[in-house]
């Protein structure tokens, strides 16, 4: 099953169609009881909770509208998910439709490609881990289409490396590139018979983007630790002019007056593609089963959670006043953090998944209110005299309808499904302990009102 939006737009567009329909959770629930019907809040975490790891489906990771903040570069060695890595397949355009070089009276010197980092995306340890960034070119008689969706599983060949840079990340590092501009980037000099190639192009080649497209095919941006330590995911804002660029360098031969022409990323389309590893791993081991003494979520397409409540249409003839499931983090891995978010969704059909509507009431009709009421953040608590990291996902207006589903056979009204957000340009992950740990395990917390 493939999502058919991107993770970001597609949920956003969700939230939007879906609006009109989406209650303050508090208030679901109020018709089952008269003005004097209420008795007493009562609460329970006793409710069943089962839990199923899955693989993640294939998400549209195209960029065709220039629209998304950082791509992922890079890959994870972790001890519960095994290796994952993200490639960015990429298009460029040049500044203006034609450069005007002139091989007789203009004498190329380099080629270089700038990429600005995107610190809010980098995952993993970027303290100590060496990376090894390669730029390869898309193979001759293949292409990176300018109007085709990519998805997470689409690739393109490309062996044909034109550069490489060793370096140890520093993504908070300000320095100053060219124009003025100040930022964190990384510089790859790329071989000059790539731009030499470039620069001999004739005008017929530039005079039309489709023209040129074809010429240069595309490129594949690629990063390795060597399997140093955890690894680190490296993220880019390729849509920053200011940063993100490839600068041809030439001069004149006359007077030897140095010139420039930039390509952009901006514009056209990009992708990247994500490999998951799960094989062996804890969490790979648990595909498909019930897991009972730890639960895994990872972006990008790693693992998500099916999470039913089997019995819960049993609690007749209640209010629901809140109801949260509370995970509590089970390892304290210091490269691999806790996802910075996570979410429910639920299966509409048979292969599209949407916002839960306590998600939906959280954003807000503007948009605005993001994830402050759901929760799905991870906070430090204090529990029995112990610090530990604990998620809080709210599903009160849900579970009310769970509640009141009379005993359908239909278990999907009682599923919901807990992935990170925004997936398919996150690559945080999270261990949890499963519903039946001993140590914290994870429950429902539901806090109701009986009908009389």
């Amino acid at each position: 099953m493939k999502q058919k939006l991107p993770a970001l737009i597609g949920i956003l567009l969700t939230v939007l169609a879906l609006w009109a329909g989406c209650k303050k959770p508090s208030s679901f629930g109020v018709e089952l009881v008269d003005e004097d019907g209420y008795t007493k809040y009562e609460f329970t975490d006793t409710v069943e909770v089962r839990c199923t790891i899955e693989r993640e489906d294939s998400s549209l990771t195209s960029d065709r509208g220039s629209t998304a903040e950082y791509f992922l570069c890079g890959e994870l060695i972790d001890p519960e998910f095994g290796k994952s890595s993200s490639d960015i397949y990429a298009l460029m355009l040049g500044k203006t439709l034609n450069p005007n070089f002139d091989p007789t009276t203009q004498v190329f010197d380099s080629i270089v490609l700038y990429l600005r980092y995107a610190p809010a995306g980098i995952y993993g340890d970027t303290l100590s881990t060496m990376q090894t960034l390669k730029v390869l070119r898309v193979d001759a008689g293949q292409s990176i289409s300018s109007t085709k969706d990519y998805y997470s599983t689409n690739s393109v060949p490309a062996t044909e490396e034109i550069g490489s840079a060793t370096f140890l990340p520093r993504p908070t590092t300000i320095d100053s590139l060219f124009d003025g501009v100040k930022g964190s980037f990384i510089r790859v000099a790329l071989k000059p018979e790539f731009g030499q190639e470039l620069f001999n192009l004739d005008s017929a080649s530039y005079s039309v983007d489709s023209a040129f497209l074809s010429k240069l095919r595309g490129l594949k941006i690629m990063s390795s630790s060597a399997g140093s330590n955890s690894g680190a995911m490296l993220a880019f804002n390729l849509n920053d002019n200011s940063m993100s660029r490839m600068r041809l360098f030439y001069h004149e031969i006359s007077d030897s007056t140095a010139k420039n022409f930039d390509f952009y990323f901006q514009g056209i389309n990009k992708f990247t593609h994500f490999n998951h590893e799960l094989q062996g791993s804890p969490a790979g081991q648990l595909i498909g089963q019930h897991a009972d003494d730890k639960i895994y979520v990872q972006g990008m397409q790693g693992v998500r959670v099916k999470i039913e409540f089997p019995n819960a249409q049993y609690l007749d003839r209640i209010a629901v006043n809140q109801a949260q499931l509370v995970l509590t983090v089970a390892d304290n891995n210091p490269s691999l953090a806790p996802a910075n978010q996570l979410f429910f969704t639920q299966l509409q059909g048979d292969s599209i998944f949407v916002l839960t509507s306590d998600v939906l009431y959280s954003f807000g009709p503007n948009l605005t209110g993001g994830f402050l009421n759901f929760g799905g953040m991870p906070k430090k608590v204090v529990d029995n005299g112990m610090s530990v990291t604990r998620y809080r996902l709210t599903l009160s207006e849900l579970f009310q309808h769970i509640i009141d589903d009379d005993n359908s056979a239909n278990a999907k009204k009682r599923t919901v499904y807990m992935g990170v957000y925004p997936r398919s340009r996150t690559a945080g992950r999270a261990v949890l302990f499963g519903p039946k740990s001993l140590s914290f395990p994870a429950k429902l917390e539901l806090t109701y009102t009986k009908a009389k």
